[in-house]
């Protein structure tokens, strides 16, 4: 019993000088960086098995699969341990109810005025929508509201709703509003040639966690246009690899309101559409009011496809907005796992035939921030130095093929000549 029990803690001492060393045991030679966690303190019996958390750097996806799947935790055994990743991409939910139009008119000159019914029992709404199949506009309006369709409050005086459907821009045709629930809603859009076609109103009520988000470098370089209306900044993501998914703008323009249209290429000709917003400032009331950034789907640029993010910016007959700062943000990914006393950790990672672990940890563990036992930091990243590629050996070797591939040709060919110049068997003599 007491050489078993040598016999297993020199094999547990020889396993953790092997992980500190650089090099993995043979079940992780595959794997080819690893990071050693920072632990802040010695983890005491009572805290052990505590939630900790670990926020991975920008920098770690530019060496992981995509989604992450072949990030593995291991102790300084060479045991897998189970993790939990967390992605707070926030939330939003809404309600939302139509009103009965009564009124659709136009006062020449003036304003299109429309006013909905909501009904009994309102529930309380944020923001306004207005209905329309427009497809190209901008205009400002205006929504007052009333519990008697008589006396009116204006609520929101002077408000931007915008489309850009040529320019492939959607822009923004719903009007943050206070709080309320007042039966009767009235929009004046100031458009004063013609009447504005609206084909309804819906008022919505939105409930929303933000997203946790976090600047991932890029630098932005400005781009030739075609269209002289436009300015147009680029960059190159591939390297990182983060999943973007917002776009922020930082300008000394006072005042503007202007479309953006975000892109993303392969080889910087062709340019597919990723999103979509509108950003502006101007002052109201002594207030000013700005929204300056973009949303788009969360996107992970991989070399060779969709590796260039463009930014247009939509100026019409204005000048460019004045000293423009560009800056991409991103969900960071946390990591939480239950660290156990006396236990040195490591991330590895860096396997492309890793698939996402299955644990029963996510299933179980609380929700909520943990109460992290260790530093939200990472050690340098450290190659596996007995690091074993898992492709096969075609994939390792590609060129092996083509010369293999070129001698055959080769054998063919000569096989070929060879008998186009053997003489053929003479013909039979045919008898008298």
């Amino acid at each position: 019993m007491i050489r078993r029990a040598t016999f297993t803690a020199i094999c547990a001492l020889a396993a953790a000088f092997l992980v500190r060393a650089g090099d993995l045991p043979d079940r992780w030679r595959n794997w080819r960086y690893t990071r050693s966690v920072q632990q802040n303190s010695t983890i005491s019996s009572e805290a052990a098995g505590t939630p900790a958390e670990i926020r991975l750097p920008w920098d770690i996806f530019a060496h992981c699969n995509t989604g992450l799947s072949d990030v593995r935790v291991l102790d300084d055994q060479g045991r897998e341990v189970p993790y939990a990743l967390r992605i707070d991409r926030g939330s939003a939910g809404s309600e939302s109810h139509e009103a009965h139009i009564l009124e659709n008119s136009f006062a020449a000159g003036k304003y299109t005025q429309v006013v909905g019914d909501l009904g009994h029992d309102v529930p309380i709404y944020d923001r306004v929508r207005v209905e329309t199949a427009a497809p190209d506009f901008i205009v400002w309006a205006e929504v007052a509201l009333s519990d008697d369709s008589k006396t009116w409050r204006i609520v929101e005086p002077r408000a931007p709703i915008a489309r850009f459907r040529k320019r492939s821009v959607d822009g923004a045709q719903t009007i943050p509003l206070q709080g309320l629930n007042s039966r009767y809603i009235r929009v004046r859009i100031f458009e004063t040639k013609e009447q504005f076609a609206v084909t309804g109103l819906t008022v919505l009520r939105e409930e929303s966690h933000p997203a946790t988000l976090a600047e991932v470098a890029a630098a932005f370089l400005p781009a030739n246009s075609d269209d002289t209306t436009e300015t147009s900044w680029t960059t190159g993501l591939a390297a990182s690899r983060v999943p973007v998914s917002r776009l922020t703008f930082v300008t000394e323009t006072p005042e503007f309101y202007r479309a953006v249209r975000i892109s993303g290429s392969d080889d910087g000709k062709v340019w597919n559409y990723r999103g979509s917003g509108v950003i502006f400032r101007y002052r109201q009331g002594g207030k000013t009011r700005e929204s300056l950034s973009v949303d788009f789907p969360e996107w992970a640029p991989e070399w060779p496809k969709g590796h260039l993010l463009r930014a247009d910016i939509i100026n019409g007959n204005d000048e460019p907005l004045h000293a423009l700062q560009l800056t991409l943000l991103a969900v960071p990914r946390v990591l939480v796992f239950k660290p156990q006393a006396s236990n040195a950790y490591r991330i590895a990672y860096g396997n492309d035939r890793a698939t996402s672990p299955q644990y029963d940890l996510s299933h179980y563990l609380d929700a909520g921030p943990a109460k992290s036992t260790l530093d939200r930091a990472l050690g340098p990243e450290e190659l596996t130095k007995n690091y074993k590629d898992p492709r096969p050996f075609s994939e390792r070797h590609p060129s092996v093929l083509w010369i293999a591939l070129g001698v055959a040709i080769l054998l063919i060919g000569l096989t070929a000549i060879k008998t186009l110049r053997t003489p053929g068997a003479p013909a039979p003599n045919n008898p008298v």
